[in-house]
């Protein structure tokens, strides 16, 4: 089969790799064909569009995106969508004019890439999958990044629209399919699955402790709680802040380390100031960010309770890989920890709750400290059985009614779709 990805990142450097670069890589390894148009969202705007080969040998054509400056945000966000889609649809026909594709795969939002997928029903590519992280534009406005009524409405008016065109979707959750159903509009014959996100599966080693520490500037005397990523609205950083406000006032010696770059740093940074058991770390590469998730102690996953749908942080499978338990504080009715509770690798506290968070860091890291090999054995087995790349693409060739590889893990992969799908029913 011959798949067209739609997508707004694309990574194509082999040492860091992004999820679609994973997933593409995995189905060419299955024996299918992989051609890539990615609008480089990220990308200055003097970046040039181009075609460049993969390692594993799918072409994969960059288009810098294209917006109007000078006119305010609202404006300049709404014709970046536009516009972008629209150079990328030229891209498309002049790259791929000539290629006859049997499905085509693409990210939320929808409306990112809204004229090459009308190129792609025009060609009559009959499989156009969707795959949800996350659902434009109603956590834009609950996130309060979109504030105006009107561009709302319009926005989730064409998302809709847009909708209405795919033949499959994939969620991340069992939850988040169900809300799919309720708030979008899904073709009665369309499929909707649902895969947690995927990742590396190789387990980071935290050779030489001590040493790694030391060189980065971390205590070698504290246990250390970690949370990675962006430093930005709607990933629990209030929480995870008290909680280390209060462990400084009742003296425990936990420090908590942010790693990572955003809106709230100056935040982040004042907090550092005024409280000893924060640390902030400025951003660093994938592989040193790792390793310095690998010497700390406990991995920290917070969301926030404005959200009506239930986010799945990537971070976990940074914290699993670096083998380390994980103290999670997730929206109400979210059946993300239902993931990792069958591997005793994580303690669920209510979000926004910080005096729980605090007592639960505590007692992780009181629990675990004289058994990080047992952890480690268990991480890697979550990591096999629910995040490895292959049980994505058996998710996304179900999807698309194409057949699937029957993995060794099968059985017991199944029996935990099933408990997390009698969860999210309750």
């Amino acid at each position: 089969m011959r798949l067209l990805f739609l997508a707004t990142r694309y990574s194509a450097d082999p040492n860091d790799p992004y999820l679609t670069d994973e997933l593409a890589e995995a189905l060419i390894a299955r024996g299918h064909c992989v051609d890539v148009l990615v609008t480089d969202w990220d990308a200055p705007s003097s970046a040039r569009s181009g075609e460049v080969r993969g390692r594993s040998g799918e072409r994969i054509v960059k288009v810098t995106p294209h917006a109007l400056r000078g006119m305010g945000r609202v404006m300049f966000q709404a014709s970046k969508l536009l516009l972008s889609s629209h150079y990328a649809a030229s891209a498309m026909r002049r790259h791929f004019g000539q290629v006859r594709h049997d499905a085509v795969i693409a990210w939320t939002p929808a409306l990112s890439v809204a004229a090459p997928l009308r190129q792609c029903v025009r060609r009559g590519v009959r499989k156009r999958l969707l795959i949800i992280f996350d659902f434009f534009p109603m956590c834009h406005r609950e996130a309060g990044i979109i504030r105006s009524a009107f561009v709302y409405v319009v926005a989730k008016w064409l998302e809709d629209r847009l909708y209405r065109t795919f033949t499959a979707f994939m969620a991340n959750l069992p939850g988040n399919a169900d809300y799919l159903r309720r708030h979008y509009p899904v073709p009665e014959t369309a499929s909707v699955a649902w895969s947690p996100i995927w990742g590396s599966t190789n387990m980071v080693t935290a050779s030489h402790w001590k040493e790694t520490r030391v060189r980065l500037a971390l205590p070698v005397d504290r246990p250390i709680a970690v949370f990675g990523g962006q430093l930005s609205e709607g990933r629990g950083i209030e929480q995870i802040i008290e909680a280390a406000r209060i462990s400084e006032r009742i003296g425990v010696p936990t420090l908590y380390l942010f790693i990572g770059d955003g809106r709230l740093r100056t935040m982040l940074e004042e907090a550092a100031r005024e409280c000893s058991s924060i640390r902030l770390a400025p951003p660093v590469s994938r592989d040193d960010y790792l390793k310095v998730v690998a010497v700390c102690d406990v991995g920290l996953v917070a969301t926030v309770k404005q959200f009506t749908s239930w986010a799945f942080p990537s971070k976990t499978i940074d914290y699993l890989r670096a083998g380390i338990p994980i103290v999670t504080a997730v929206e109400p009715g979210s059946d993300y920890p239902e993931l990792l509770r069958p591997y005793g690798l994580s303690a669920n506290v209510a979000s926004g709750d910080a005096p729980a968070m605090q007592a639960a860091v505590e007692a992780v890291v009181k629990s675990t400290s004289k058994e990080r090999s047992r952890i480690r054995e268990r991480a890697q087995r979550c990591l096999d059985e629910q995040f490895d790349v292959r049980h994505a693409v058996n998710a996304v060739l179900r999807a698309l009614g194409e057949p699937v590889e029957r993995m060794n893990e099968e059985r017991k992969i199944t029996e935990a779709i099933d408990a997390v799908t009698a969860f999210a029913a309750t």
